[in-house]
C-alpha cells in the first residue's frame, strides 16, 4: 500500500504512514481501491463511515 500511494503521490507525510501502519487489513483494501481514481492522498484516505 505504502509504495503504491508513493509512486502515486510523491514521499507520504508521516501522519499517512501511522494510519496505514495502524489499519486493518479490510480498510487498507478499500483504501487501495481508491488508488487510480483518487485526486489526492487524501481522498483515499478517508476514515471509512
Amino acid at each position: 500500500m505504502t509504495r503504491l500511494l508513493q509512486q502515486r503521490f510523491g514521499a507520504l507525510p508521516a501522519w499517512a504512514s501511522q494510519k496505514i501502519a495502524a489499519a486493518e487489513l479490510a480498510t487498507l483494501e478499500q483504501w487501495s481501491l481508491r488508488i487510480l481514481g483518487a485526486a489526492t492522498l487524501d481522498s483515499v484516505l478517508v476514515d471509512l463511515l
